[in-house]
């Protein structure tokens, strides 16, 4: 048995990943079960409990859970969860803590995880206010004020992805996620590509996808200048598959971010790709435990 060991658990809509992580940031025994094509909340019982037995064997007295869509205080998934509707409605601390009362068990917004990993071993240490913005299906984003990350009043804070609505079939994320830029590079094209090939056609200077990259970091940009202004953040965390590429996207979005802010607030944040990668919320996940007073 290992002493305050924490099992994290990144509930995502096709597999939920799992590890265990200690007091001082080291991953271990990572794993996964699948998610998707569950038909009921049993279903996603009879795969997580195997993993909550094994880790309690292991010595394992926190479990931290992240999940897509609004999560209350008390651990109630209220929505937002369309990958996984066996989820809206259920409280899964309540009854993790009812299999074995001796459980520490929290759960928060998969966003804010990720944040927190990132503020905690990643590209926000040491930052006083950050912001941290996930492009990949979606747009996502998190604030963490002191070490704290902001929930909002009804717990729905971080929607970045719907600035800009009209209907709901017009708002950011649909034409300006990573999934939204690479439908509208296949059309542009008429040739099915995926990111590495998006990349590969920005590097080998193909005019139509380096002026999709302009138009994208552009529209980008200007929501980062809007939340820079009203947040006054120290530094903006840039997450996400595409953010590996930092050399091409980082310098662009800082060019248009800083074009659409007043002289004096150029600068002031930093813009900085994601260092922890898909990890960030297995990491993010446990932080709390480890805070003074609330480690087992």
């Amino acid at each position: 048995m290992q002493k305050n060991l924490s099992l994290s658990i990144d509930i995502g809509g096709t597999s939920a990943k799992y590890a265990y992580v200690t007091a001082d940031g080291k991953l271990t025994g990572k794993d996964s079960f699948p998610t998707s094509g569950l038909k009921n909340l049993d279903e996603f019982y009879q795969h997580l409990l195997p993993v909550i037995d094994k880790a309690i064997a292991c010595g394992a007295v926190n479990v931290g859970l992240s999940c897509p869509g609004f999560i209350q205080s008390d651990g109630l998934c209220m929505g937002g969860v369309e990958n996984l509707p066996y989820l809206k409605g259920v409280n899964i601390p309540e009854f993790l803590r009812q299999h074995n009362p001796s459980l520490k068990v929290s759960i928060m917004n998969d966003g804010t995880a990720a944040a927190l990993g990132e503020y905690w071993l990643g590209s926000g240490q040491g930052s006083r206010v950050l912001l941290c913005i996930t492009l990949g299906t979606g747009i996502g984003s998190a604030l963490i004020l002191d070490g704290r990350p902001y929930p909002g009043s009804h717990f729905q804070s971080g929607e970045i992805g719907y600035s800009d609505y009209s209907s709901s079939e017009k708002y950011l994320e649909i034409n300006y996620s990573t999934l939204g830029i690479l439908r509208r590079a296949s059309e542009l094209t008429g040739e099915q590509l995926d990111g590495f090939a998006f990349i590969q056609r920005i590097r080998d200077n193909d005019p139509c996808c380096l002026r999709l990259l302009e138009d994208w970091t552009e529209k980008l940009g200007r929501i980062l200048a809007n939340n820079i202004l009203m947040l006054d953040p120290d530094r903006v965390v840039i997450g996400g598959g595409i953010s590996k590429q930092s050399d091409i996207l980082i310098p662009l979005l800082e060019k248009h971010t800083n074009r659409q802010l007043p002289p004096q607030y150029r600068q002031l944040a930093e813009i900085v790709p994601a260092r922890l990668a898909n990890d960030a919320g297995l990491f993010g996940a446990v932080k709390p435990f480890y805070e003074t007073g609330m480690d087992a």
